[in-house]
């Protein structure tokens, strides 16, 4: 007999990634169904949609008698209800009678169909979510104490929260009570689990939040006792557990009453080696205290800050300000809005403010002139023969015309002619002598030179280490990959000096030829260097390591993990779990297992053994597991050679793979000539790369590009659950407009209806996160839409690529002249290679 679950999976199929009310779906579910008996013109007149035909389409190939659900005004679940209903020859007729809703007739033959005492659950009173959860308890154990929530009382989710109690053999009478809700529920339920016991007293008098705290203090071990009784709350907690935890002075600058915001950012200038004496008080709001952090951390003196009157965004333009090497007295009255601040400290970056108030009153000349006097009067009026600048005013040119008004030309007078037309900088005095000298040349000569600014240089990071690369492999010279150094770990002691810090330079002013100010842009300076396992002394530039370790860099933060250093694993060791990273200087011996958080590295050779790690995985002398074993590793997997080796990573490298079950989430490579994948299954979802794909003998070597089944399976799993959360939120919805309208008349009824209520707010989540859930699948979906295999010297007999659920068997050998790949066609029906 097929469950609900087997039957979607197995029958229902997405058809070039499209959902299954597109036309494309709708036509090959009539197609389907006419093959089968049915008119197609049938069905196109009473309007059934893709996912109607599809359950129509099932039942026939089940040979059940369809006639009983081909009514167009049936929903394609209660279609799928009745299909299942005969197909497992469970009659629900009684259960309709009653008036059971379709979500609540669901739950009623999975019961039975899974041989468990429904009438328990079977009654009205119990919404389809309650229901689930009682019969989830009863088909985990014959006896399943469902009593201790076997009441209506309580919502479906604490409902799940006593049944997970109650399969994790804790003790449930603490919190299986109706007036608790399931959050402060389920912490008392995985405190329990992980041998913490809540106190009774605890349980009644502190919220979720705080409960949440304890457990998590205790997991970390730290004690939060003393915080509790001075009515810190949950937020607060949060920030003080996590900075117990790194061990940060943060008593000396918190009070109950500076908010969990606040402490947060108290907490991360603390914890990035900054001084937060400066912000630490109650006076400041977390905003602003996040400026203040922030211009500690890029390196400049924030006093001109330390004023509570500002706001956080006016803070945050003088933070800009000082940043930028401004003068920030030009903007820093508290009169200017932030709008205007930020208005001003443009105009100071590009040199166009104007400061009114340094404007001074030319004093008049007398009234009498004489003759020196009348020449400069008319070389005035007459400026634009005599002078020009070129090079945004760096540059001034004088021209010494013959003009009858002018008899000779003194240096004087060009001296007096240049002042007067405001030229005060970078005058060549020996120029302007020669001019005079020479006289009336007409020539443009260069009379004063600015000074262009220059900017300081920006801080920067010295580095005391090679960078890591990814899957750093060097070639052999038969273009096979050099798994050699794989073992070069970037070992660090403790104390070593990891990075340096140069801070940024000022730069220098300049001067246009008038004198006005050209401002340096000074230097920014860059965040501190975040990370793990480093620290920095008290010159707040160098960076040393607090342990020995491997590092490593991710986004620009540098992490240096404890490392583990053994000569060989074998199955005579205990399980190797470590919280770091694992370097293995020998071999891994048959039935040995390693655990890491971080990479594991083997130097020689694993045989049969399991890997887990939260890295990657590098195997300098290759593995082979003809017993038992694999690898799983949440970064890549590099070895010489993987011979019947499960693999579970993102992207997978090797010389040759035999015989290996491989799922990659990225690529597949083999390297050189004589690179190879044959035997096993190799599944990938964004393709392979490899020299040979199969081999002369014709192994099975099955080859799966894109999206696995499953994955699609999943993605149609969770749409149909969407589907049914909609129309249970409905049935919800419903029955609460009918609350409304009768209003509340009793305590029962009032209950019932805040019951009601607070199950459609759950709804409502559940299905905005299953909204969610389905859009990361699709994207993966699309990612791998491309997904091919690039093969360059030969394809053999007995390969099968499945891609985007369109299989080709390769039946004849096939050398290749040159590099192949195969891929899916744009209808997705055929695979082709070229």
């Amino acid at each position: 007999m097929v469950t609900h679950d087997d039957s979607f999976v197995s029958g229902f199929k997405v058809y070039n990634g499209l959902t299954s009310f597109d036309d494309d779906s709708f036509e090959k579910e009539l197609t389907k169904c006419e093959s089968l008996g049915l008119k197609p013109e049938v069905l196109r007149k009473y309007n059934f949609n893709a996912l109607q035909l599809a359950e129509i389409r099932k039942g026939l190939e089940a040979d059940i008698d369809v006639k009983k659900y081909l009514n167009p005004k049936l929903s394609w679940l209660e279609m799928e209800e009745m299909r299942l209903e005969a197909i497992q020859g469970i009659d629900m007729t009684s259960y309709r009678e009653q008036n059971f809703n379709s979500s609540q007739i669901y739950q009623i033959r999975r019961g039975i169909y899974e041989n468990v005492d429904v009438s328990l659950y079977a009654k009205k009173e119990f919404l389809a979510e309650q229901m689930k959860q009682i019969r989830k308890g009863l088909v985990f154990s014959k006896n399943f104490p469902v009593i201790f929530y076997l009441d209506p009382e309580f919502d479906f989710l604490q409902m799940r929260e006593i049944r997970k109690g109650l399969e994790a053999q804790i003790d449930v009478a603490d919190y299986a009570h109706v007036d608790i809700p399931y959050l402060k529920m389920r912490v008392v339920r995985e405190s329990a689990e992980d041998g913490f016991f809540l106190t009774e007293e605890q349980i009644k008098n502190y919220s979720y939040g705080i409960l949440d705290q304890l457990h998590k203090a205790f997991l970390d071990g730290v004690d939060l006792t003393d915080y509790i009784a001075q009515k810190y709350d949950a937020d607060q907690l949060e920030e003080i557990r996590s900075a117990l935890v790194e061990n940060l002075p943060i008593d000396d600058y918190i009070s109950p009453d500076i908010r969990s915001d606040a402490i947060h950012e108290i907490r991360l200038g603390i914890e990035n080696g900054v001084i937060v004496d400066q912000y630490a008080n109650v006076a400041f709001n977390w905003q602003q205290m996040r400026e203040m952090r922030l211009g500690l951390e890029h390196g400049i003196d924030i006093t001109p800050l330390c004023q509570p009157l500002y706001w956080a965004d006016q803070m945050h333009e003088l933070r800009l300000g000082l940043e930028e090497g401004i003068d920030i007295s030009k903007y820093s009255s508290m009169m200017y809005t932030a709008k205007d601040m930020r208005r001003v400290r443009q105009q100071l970056m590009l040199g166009t403010f104007v400061d009114k108030a340094d404007a001074t009153l030319k004093a008049k000349e007398p009234a009498a002139k004489s003759s020196k006097e009348e020449v400069l009067l008319y070389m005035l009026e007459h400026k634009d023969d005599f002078i020009s600048f070129t090079h945004e005013r760096m540059l001034c040119w004088f021209k010494p015309i013959d003009v009858p008004q002018i008899k000779e030309y003194t240096e004087d007078i060009i001296m007096s002619f240049l002042t007067k037309c405001g030229i005060s900088f970078g005058i060549n005095r020996q120029e302007i002598k020669r001019i005079a000298k020479e006289g009336k040349t007409g020539k443009e000569q260069l009379v004063a030179s600015g000074i262009d600014a220059v900017n300081g240089n920006d801080g920067y990071y010295e580095y005391f280490f090679d960078l890591p690369k990814e899957c750093e492999l060097s070639e052999n010279e038969d273009g096979t990959a050099d798994f050699s150094n794989l073992d070069s770990l970037i070992k660090i002691n403790v104390g070593d000096v990891i990075a340096k810090y140069h801070r940024s330079t000022l730069g220098t002013d300049g001067f246009d030829v008038f004198g006005k100010k050209l401002f340096a842009k000074k230097g920014r300076e860059i965040p501190m260097l975040k990370g793990a396992g480093f620290m920095v002394l008290n010159d707040k530039v160098t960076y040393v390591s607090r342990y020995t370790g491997a590092l490593s860099m991710h986004d620009g933060n540098i992490f240096i993990k404890k490392i583990l250093v053994m000569s060989e694993v074998k199955i005579t060791d205990k399980v190797v779990r470590y919280d770091g990273t694992v370097f293995i200087t020998g071999d891994v011996n048959s039935g040995s297992e390693i655990r890491a958080s971080g990479d594991i590295v083997i130097s020689g050779h694993m045989e049969s053994s399991l890997l887990v790690s939260g890295g990657n995985v590098s195997i300098k002398g290759g593995a082979t597991c003809p017993v038992r074993g694999g690898i799983d590793a949440k970064g890549n997997v590099s070895a010489k050679f993987l011979e019947g080796v499960k693999v579970n990573a993102m992207n997978v490298y090797a010389n040759s793979f035999v015989n290996c079950n491989i799922l990659a989430k990225g690529i597949v490579k083999t390297f050189g000539k004589d690179g190879v994948i044959y035997g096993g299954t190799t599944q990938s979802f964004l393709g392979i790369e490899t020299a040979n794909l199969g081999s002369k003998g014709g192994a099975k070597t099955i080859v799966s590009l894109g999206a696995v089944d499953n994955l699609y399976a999943d993605h149609m799993q969770r749409k149909k659950e969407l589907e049914r959360d909609n129309e249970e939120l409905q049935t919800l919805e419903t029955e609460k407009i009918r609350l409304n309208e009768l209003g509340v008349k009793n305590r029962e009824m009032l209950q019932w209806k805040i019951r009601i209520s607070a199950a459609v707010d759950v709804k409502k989540k559940m299905i905005n996160e299953r909204i969610a859930e389905i859009k990361a699948i699709e994207e993966t979906l699309n990612k791998s839409a491309k997904a091919t295999a690039s093969i360059s010297n030969h394809i053999y007999a007995g390969v099968i690529f499945v891609i985007g659920g369109v299989i080709h068997k390769i039946d004849q050998d096939k050398p290749l002249y040159s590099t192949t790949t195969v891929r899916v066609d744009g209808k997705r029906e055929n695979i082709i290679i070229v």
